[in-house]
C-alpha cells in the first residue's frame, strides 16, 4: 500500500479564517473557509501525532 506523505507549511495556514473543527479521540480536523483542511491525528501505533492538510477543489 502506498503511503501519502503531505508536509504542513504554517506559513501557508496563516490568515485563513476556520470554519469546523471535528475532534475525535485520535484526530482533530480543522476546516478553513477556503476549503483547505488541516488534521492533526495519532499514527497507527497511537505514539506519534502526524499532521497533514488538503484542498478539496469544486
Amino acid at each position: 500500500m502506498e503511503k501519502n506523505n503531505f508536509k504542513v507549511i504554517p506559513e501557508k495556514l496563516k490568515g485563513k479564517t476556520v470554519s469546523d473543527v471535528a475532534i475525535t479521540t485520535k484526530a482533530v480536523v480543522i476546516k478553513f473557509t477556503d476549503g483547505t483542511f488541516l488534521d492533526i491525528y495519532l499514527d497507527k501505533s497511537g505514539q506519534q501525532l502526524k499532521t497533514s492538510t488538503n484542498k478539496l477543489e469544486g
